[in-house]
């Protein structure tokens, strides 16, 4: 009997942790990703606890591409209580002290985990608190880039390497790639980050034909749809 009150004890003092894009429950995010102007003070995201019951302690942190906290970046306030039916504005600052690429988009993530307030109903009694992690992106944008950001999608660069299709972005921006296809072929979505590359595979039975795509903007919306060829 005590061996399973102490497994209880133990199970009861975790919190479980999931990552997901951007709300859970009561809890949502302002935005699907953050841009971050060269030059701006700093930059604003809402964070709504539409639950009118249940109270959560929200602390959020910035990483880097690596997934590593990176202080270049300071989000404020990094710990605050919010109630029901309340919303707060996180506020991202610029710490990074002119080091940036002049050149091309530079990623970050925000994370905002949402830890729920203990119920003091159940005060006494075992159970499994789950706190949500909302991770979305974070993109500094230099000035002067050589294209605007609308022109982007319809640069990319298609090329056939084993077995695969490889996706260039000779752009200055990262490009989220979705509802991809080769001719009538469903790919997986991909990130091509800014002078670089990425190969997804091709289902048996591609023969050729168009590439078609959209690409996710910076309002989170989709663009419209583009056509590629394989070169």
């Amino acid at each position: 009997m005590m061996k399973h009150m102490r497994i209880w004890a133990v199970l009861a003092s975790f919190l479980v942790f999931f990552y997901i894009p951007q709300s859970y429950a009561g809890v949502a995010l302002g935005a699907t990703r953050v841009i971050y102007p060269e030059g701006q003070k700093q930059v604003q995201l809402a964070v709504t606890n539409n639950d009118d019951k249940s109270s959560y302690l929200i602390q959020s942190w910035i990483e880097n591409v690596e997934g590593k906290k990176d202080a270049r970046f300071v989000i404020t306030p990094p710990l605050f209580s919010m109630q029901g039916k309340k919303e707060n504005t996180l506020r991202i600052i610029d710490a990074t002290n002119g080091q940036m690429p002049e050149d091309r988009e530079s990623l970050f993530w925000v994370n905002v985990k949402a830890i729920p307030a203990m119920d003091k109903a159940k005060t006494g009694e075992n159970y499994l608190q789950f706190a949500i992690v909302s991770r979305i992106k974070l993109l500094y944008r230099p000035q002067g880039l050589v294209i605007p950001p609308e022109q982007a999608p319809g640069k990319l660069e298609f090329t056939r390497e084993n077995g695969g299709l490889t996706l260039f972005n000779p752009t200055p921006y990262y490009l989220t790639v979705t509802d991809l296809k080769a001719g009538n072929k469903s790919l997986e979505n991909t990130m091509v980050p800014p002078q670089g590359k990425v190969t997804v595979n091709i289902p048996g039975g591609y023969t050729g034909g168009d590439i078609t795509y959209k690409t996710i903007n910076d309002y989170g919306a989709l663009t419209e749809q583009v056509r590629g060829v394989v070169k």
